[in-house]
């Protein structure tokens, strides 16, 4: 069984950044999630994404579609959080503005 379908499915949430890497380095990301899908009757999946950043991940499981949902979220932050804590800064991608962490929980709800 594959852990994710091949393809990514309906976008429901994005946000557009620009991280800058500790050696100064830049590069646009699209953090985006997708619509969760069922797997069977006690099991769904949830598409997330830093695209830019790494590679696409396994589709996040749960029991629900809001838990999928949930522990995708959860992982975008956890990636989020640990790029800034190695000295990686995150560009608003509009404003050019570096986030903080306290700005990055307000749009991700943590």
């Amino acid at each position: 069984m594959s852990l994710r379908r091949e393809e990514f499915g309906e976008e429901i949430a994005a946000s557009e950044y620009v991280f800058q890497f500790s050696d100064g380095a830049k590069q646009p990301v699209r953090l985006r999630v997708g619509k969760p899908y069922m797997i069977s009757a006690s099991e769904w999946a949830c598409p997330v994404e830093l695209k830019g950043f790494e590679a696409r991940y396994p589709d996040i499981r749960g029991n629900d579609s809001m838990q999928a949902l949930s522990l995708a979220l959860s992982l975008v932050w956890r990636r989020l959080e640990d790029f800034l804590q190695k000295g990686g800064k995150v560009l608003d991608g509009n404003a050019g503005s570096a986030c903080t962490l306290e700005d990055l929980r307000t749009v991700l709800g943590r």
